[in-house]
């Protein structure tokens, strides 16, 4: 009587020729997590550079600011740079005017920004995808194109040496960014929502209103955090109509740290440290809601 070999038990079996051991994948795996940490680490160090050396010159003195080779390490830390630049300058003044052209341009485009981005994604009618292309085209055209007719009818207006020119236009879509990016995110909602609101007898206002803006909050933190920082970095813009010191933003606040001759780089370091770093707070604040309003834009177009 013949007895059949012993079957191997599944922890028995020898390792295929053709799969690396565990051991050896385990190690490949932790080189490149460990490589690719490390390329991350070192753009990240790049780019936070800049600014180490930003928040470090904020607490110099003007001669150590210009000093070679550079000293990251300010010696001693002179801590007057900021108290003095707030007293030189109506700085919380400058504060003040910024966040308040950046509160109002950002409900006027997320109002009429998100209602143009329904009237796109939502609505059929013809010659809305042509209407749509001709919108995006207008992003190439650079603001200095049509700053000339646009100062001159403003001016015409009376607008000249107000906010008027910079928030009045944002209530009538004009922001097409913004307008790009609702209407990306609103196509990835699904249309079934929509017709059965309809077959309820639900309007294209209550639909937009209480279905689609809900499902929307990631793209519109999105839209806040991008418009929040235009108006935060618009130079331009405040250049052209803002005649009134008193009415400055902070972008051109800082402008007046710069002399014509002679420049306190400290001061200047220290006002753009305090201008920096309302935008870091926020975004880490919204990071999350913001990532995923760019990550789920743009699935379905």
């Amino acid at each position: 009587m013949q007895i059949a070999p012993r079957q191997a038990l599944p922890d028995q079996v020898p390792p295929s020729p053709s799969r690396p051991p565990r051991k050896r994948r385990t190690r490949r795996a932790i080189g490149a997590s460990a490589g690719k940490h490390a390329v991350l680490i070192a753009l990240s160090a790049m780019f936070a550079l800049p600014l180490v050396w930003m928040v470090g010159t904020s607490f110099k003195t003007a001669q150590q600011a210009l000093q070679l080779p550079v000293v990251w390490w300010p010696h001693p830390f002179l801590w007057g740079n900021y108290p003095d630049l707030f007293a030189a300058l109506p700085y919380f003044r400058f504060f003040l005017n910024t966040f308040v052209y950046a509160g109002v341009t950002i409900v006027g485009v997320c109002i009429s920004s998100s209602l143009v981005a329904y009237g796109f994604s939502r609505l059929r009618w013809p010659g809305r995808d042509a209407v749509f292309y001709v919108m995006l085209m207008t992003l190439i055209l650079p603001f200095v194109c049509t700053l000339i007719p646009l100062f001159v009818m403003y001016k015409r207006f009376g607008w000249i040496g107000s906010y008027l020119p910079l928030e009045v236009p944002t209530f009538f879509g004009s922001s097409v960014f913004s307008t790009f990016l609702l209407r990306q995110f609103f196509m990835t909602i699904p249309s079934s929502l929509s017709e059965a609101a309809r077959i309820d007898g639900a309007s294209e206002f209550y639909i937009y209103r209480r279905i689609i803006l809900p499902l929307a909050k990631p793209a519109m933190a999105a839209v806040i955090l991008f418009q929040f920082i235009y108006c935060w970095n618009d130079y331009l813009g405040p250049l052209v109509y803002i005649s009134n010191q008193n009415s400055y933003p902070l972008s051109l606040g800082l402008a007046q740290i710069l002399g014509d001759y002679t420049t306190n780089w400290g001061w200047v370091m220290a006002g753009a440290t305090a201008a920096t770093a309302p935008i870091v707070i926020l975004f880490f604040l919204t990071q999350r809601t913001f990532i995923q309003g760019i990550a789920l834009t743009g699935t379905k177009g």
